[in-house]
């Protein structure tokens, strides 16, 4: 695949065909609000061609459909961040994780596995590793709602518009989305003419991307478009026990889309995706190191603390994530209304290893001997294997690598059927509709197998010097092995009606009424000397005296099925003072479903608390949208007010194993001042800035019986962050030149443990950073051709995606690990394109 879609790139930047052609208008297949003011075309063909036709271009106009017509975004009443195609290639934006750089309010978060990579829009995200919890933020692509947000991250391109939309979103954009969505649209087919881009491109730690794209009218009624990549990276991570960098890379993916159009008012869109990564994923190196034993600088013979990029690891990371989905769209004029039908089917899967105590300790994994010498001493390897086989749950060729059993053998299985109907009415009357059906069919399923050394039992592991470990004990060898199961299905009516009394105020009502059931099928079990986690007392799970070994927590194997119904909603009041003023203000209604505990580590009491109550959300908002000297200037401000009710979250348990328990533990209040400022002062400059001024406080949030975190920071949520940008374009010699950078700041952040909510000094907090960006692009006179060269992290900040803590289990009490983004360090890249 690597061959063919490299030299495939290569041939058709060899290509010599005629100029670009003035790019043609495309649909959207969403119907269009009414006029106000000069209207961009919804669409443009090309990357490289305008977003929008020539006095949309000159406004700075930006269509966005947030309310599922397509609408000026200055026309919007909501806390909106959209940015277009254009603006995201002139600011050199290659990733999804790197759209928290366009908007102040989101913000990205890594984790020690791919699958759990998410947002948090205004400091309202989720941190549970529990397959039985569904984000806080929605990630939506093409109007269709993913299940998990980690499957998004990897293998987007072709983009047309990301969309970021701030606060409740329930009652128009689908599922769980009660902080916020993200929403991504990519571009359609041209049914006016052929066109094409390819582009290579390259960058420091051999860093290598092709991609191309292709679309044109097949006959009159039939159009097509199609986009495939392939992009590898070294890791900025080095193992030292191999010489060589880990979180390596390598991608590849393909879209098609076929849309049919026989007549005026039917229009199909049919689109297939396809997207395989497979990196090492993902190499934290140690920021804080534990008192004593193998999670040390001693130990480990790597640096500690903040700069630190090296890891000592002995066992061999490995991971993949396969996603693919297909979806029909149907857009039907029936009489004066619009009647859509959104098809779509998911499928993911996210496969993981990696060394679970981060060192170079032999505390991740087992043989089928270690496991069961303690309670049948002596045994042969056969024999010890046909036991083993007999206790998994999942086959032996999952579980174990080699004979190594347990190396945190992780992998999640996603397939979701979502189905929406809706009709809309025409724009620009007394009173505008849209009335719709969804239906929302998850499962979710993940298998893990972990095994390895207890090493915190006092007797279980000795460290003769600082730099060796041996273990004593044939019961410190333990073992977990679960497969579980969430199948989710929510149903939905849902409606937004207009209602426009008189000339300039628009009052708004929108709801949603769902019903949704969730079934959980739960197997676990332990090793004959229990798991990693449970009572550190000195038996085995039968009651026998063992030292060394432990309880575990419970082996369960059950079904339960749950079913809740709630009503949201949303009511905006908009008025249009002039015809480039409007203020607004909106009161909303969240909802995100109830949750279980499915989990490898699940106790009594984490069984007892499921399903936890949904977490609720009620948000007050005001805003204004102006612009100025003839939209040159562009002033938007926000001010909002959100309590979140039985906010979703991971806490320590009542049963003194340390392991976590997932609550609707309590409340949670974030309010604040948001923004965005841009003006174009003389032709060809574009100057904007952004900011976020928060205050995010829990309410009453008790994480156990005694410990109420009232007043105490949320996970992930920056009290302030802003950000500026700049883009200058000019003509030298016939070529266009454009000279851009971006700049973010973003303040301390909590990370991880809850416990430290309260505590300023706590080592979870990632201290504030701020990270530049510039670009430099140049095209050739025909339009043809474009170089763009780029530095990230310009002033080469060294700042962090994310901070995990290492299990006191497997050595790390008390240490923390880090997780490096792909700019820890200043790099140089670039680009090179040719449109055809």
């Amino acid at each position: 695949m690597k061959g063919v879609l490299l030299a495939g790139t290569a041939a058709i930047l060899a290509i010599t065909t005629a100029g670009v052609a003035q790019a043609q208008q495309v649909k959207t297949g969403i119907p269009e609000a009414p006029s106000e003011g000069p209207q961009p075309s919804p669409q443009a063909a090309s990357p490289d061609a305008a977003t929008a036709d020539a006095a949309a271009d000159q406004s700075g106009d930006i269509i966005v459909t947030a309310n599922k017509r397509s609408e000026r975004l200055q026309s919007v009443a909501a806390s909106i961040t959209a940015v277009d195609d254009v603006a995201l290639g002139a600011q050199a934006i290659l990733t999804v994780r790197e759209f928290s750089v366009i908007s102040p309010t989101l913000n990205f978060q890594a984790a020690d596995e791919a699958r759990l990579f998410n947002f948090s829009i205004r400091g309202i995200g989720t941190e549970s590793f529990s397959v039985g919890v569904e984000p806080s933020v929605a990630t939506i692509i093409d109007g269709v709602v993913y299940t998990r947000p980690g499957a998004a991250f990897d293998g987007l391109g072709d983009i047309e518009r990301v969309e970021v939309l701030n606060g409740p979103q329930g009652t128009l954009q689908g599922k769980n989305a009660s902080a916020g969505a993200v929403s991504i649209i990519t571009k359609r087919p041209n049914r006016e003419r052929f066109e094409g881009r390819a582009e290579v491109g390259i960058a420091e730690y051999n860093e290598y991307t092709g991609q191309i794209s292709v679309t044109g009218p097949i006959n009159d009624s039939l159009a097509y478009r199609a986009f495939g990549y392939y992009r590898t990276r070294d890791g900025v991570v080095t193992n030292i026990a191999t010489g060589k960098s880990v979180n390596n890379s390598e991608g590849y993916g393909f879209r098609g889309k076929l849309e049919f159009e026989p007549a005026n008012g039917f229009n199909l869109l049919l689109t297939g995706d396809i997207t395989y990564n497979k990196a090492d994923c993902c190499a934290e190196p140690l920021r804080v190191a534990a008192a004593s034993g193998n999670v040390t600088s001693a130990f480990t013979s790597t640096p500690i603390g903040p700069d630190n990029r090296q890891v000592n690891l002995n066992t061999l990371q490995e991971g993949y994530q396969k996603n693919r989905g297909v979806s029909l769209e149907g857009n039907f004029e029936i009489g004066t209304h619009t009647l859509t039908s959104l098809t779509a089917y998911r499928n993911y899967r996210d496969f993981a290893i990696r060394d679970r105590d981060g060192t170079n300790a032999p505390f991740t994994g087992v043989t089928a001997q270690q496991l069961f010498n303690a309670t049948v001493p002596g045994i042969s390897q056969a024999d010890a294997t046909a036991r083993l086989d007999a206790l998994l749950i999942n086959p032996l060729s999952f579980a174990c690598r080699n004979n190594v059993c347990g190396e945190s053998n992780s992998l999640e299985k996603n397939d979701t059927f979502s189905q929406e109907v809706r009709l809309t009415s025409p724009g620009g009357q007394t009173i505008d509709y849209i009335l719709g059906l969804f239906y929302y069919d998850s499962k979710v399923e993940r298998d893990l197998t972990i095994a390895g050394v207890r090493s915190n039992i006092a007797g279980n592991v000795v460290f003769p010097t600082p730099t060796t470990v041996t273990v004593a004990r044939d019961t410190a060898y333990v073992l977990a092995d679960m497969v579980t199961k969430v199948h989710t299905i929510n149903k939905a009516v849902f409606g937004n009606v207009d209602f426009k009394p008189f000339d300039g105020l628009t009052l708004t009502g929108g709801f949603r009424y769902l019903n949704e059931t969730l079934r959980w099928d739960h197997d676990k079990v332990t090793g004959p000397n229990g798991d990693h986690i449970g009572t550190p007392a000195g038996i085995n799970r039968d009651g026998a005296v063992a030292p060394g070994a432990n309880p575990g927590t419970p082996q369960y194997d059950f079904q339960r099925r749950y079913s809740d119904n709630e009503l949201i909603g949303k009511l905006v009041a908009k008025y249009q003072i002039a015809r480039d003023i409007l203020v607004y203000g909106s009161w909303a209604r969240g909802y995100k479903g109830q949750a279980v505990d499915a989990d490898l580590f699940l106790t009594a009491a984490g069984f007892a608390e499921s399903p936890v109550d949904p977490e609720k959300s009620r948000a007050w908002e005001i805003g204004l949208k102006s612009q100025f000297w003839d939209r040159r200037i562009t002033v938007n401000l926000t001010g909002y007010d959100t309590k979140f009710t039985g906010y979703q979250t991971t806490s320590s348990g009542t049963d003194g194993s340390g392991a976590p328990v997932l609550r609707s533990a309590g409340e949670l209040f974030t309010k604040g001042i948001e923004g965005d400022i841009s003006i174009r002062p003389i032709p060809g400059l574009s100057l904007a800035g952004n900011f976020l001024f928060a205050d995010n406080k829990f309410g009453d949030l008790f994480i156990n019986a005694t410990t109420n975190l009232k007043g105490g920071d949320p996970l992930n949520a920056p009290e302030t962050k802003y950000g500026f940008s700049g883009q200058y374009e000019f003509a030298a010699g016939g070529f266009d030149v454009s000279l851009a950078g971006n700049y973010s700041w973003t303040s301390k952040t909590l990370f991880t443990n809850l416990a430290d909510a309260n505590n300023e000094a706590s080592i979870w907090r990632r201290p504030s950073f701020g990270v530049a960006n510039m670009t430099l692009g140049v095209t050739s006179p025909d339009q043809r051709y474009k170089l763009t060269l780029y530095v990230k992290n310009l002033f080469d900040k060294h700042y962090v995606d994310g901070l995990r803590r290492i299990s006191g289990s497997v050595g790390g009490a008390g240490a923390v690990a880090q997780s490096l983004p792909r700019d820890f360090d200043r790099y140089f890249g670039g680009t090179f394109a040719v449109q055809f």
